[in-house]
């Protein structure tokens, strides 16, 4: 399960990471490179219906990571809640071929024939560069996770995002907190943002198969 909620920075002050934010304490920070790459149909049929396939490169981290992303509800606190498989693989696909033999070794075959009623033609559609500020915030049990997100597209203006983001449903709760902490806090410089990241990068690059009107 992942609950996020993500912004747009358009403010040009530094980034802030406050020590303590929705009654929650910061624990750790970190800083590291991210690059996604992602896969999809040539008619970007995963995404248009909701679901996002990709795998992951991070400087802090030895291998890469497989993540398939189900399609989203939107909440009452205008978070998003989906279901997210993600797990540490071995090497990096370099077709929709191989991708499609990660997906029969994981199982997760089925999961791609249930958004789109079988098992399609994949390839790689698009790389999203990302310099990412992570910073836990613990209350107890619970964890929020906090992300500036310095967005480079294959095409178009870089992006700043602040991210919310939580793998728990009980601390899924404490979201609607941070939202109203963090807008008192930047106001008018932080904006929900329209897409999240894949949607944003399929806007850009495929305008004509993925208009800002799909789903």
């Amino acid at each position: 399960m992942e609950i996020e909620l993500q912004y747009l920075y358009t403010g040009d002050e530094p980034l802030v990471v406050p020590a303590e934010l929705g009654s929650f304490t910061l624990a750790t920070s970190e800083l590291f490179d991210i690059r996604d790459t992602f896969f999809d149909t040539p008619a970007l049929d995963l995404r248009t219906a909701g679901c996002s396939l990709r795998i992951r490169r991070q400087s802090n981290a030895p291998t890469p990571f497989f993540t398939w992303k189900g399609p989203s509800v939107r909440r009452s606190d205008h978070a998003r809640e989906r279901e997210e498989i993600e797990f540490p693989v071995d090497h990096i696909p370099t077709d929709g071929a191989e991708m499609a033999e990660m997906l029969h070794a994981a199982k997760l075959h089925k999961k791609v024939k249930g958004a789109l009623g079988d098992l399609p033609e994949l390839a790689v559609i698009g790389e999203l560069e990302n310099r990412r500020s992570s910073h836990d915030y613990i209350q107890g049990l619970h964890r929020v996770e906090l992300c500036w997100d310095r967005l480079r597209f294959p095409l178009g203006p870089p992006q700043i995002r602040l991210e919310l983001e939580t793998q728990s449903s009980a601390s899924g709760r404490f979201i609607a907190a941070f939202d109203q902490e963090l807008r008192s806090m930047f106001g008018k410089r932080l904006v929900e943002a329209e897409h999240g990241k894949a949607k944003e990068l399929c806007v850009r690059l495929y305008p004509e198969l993925f208009g800002a009107q799909a789903a």
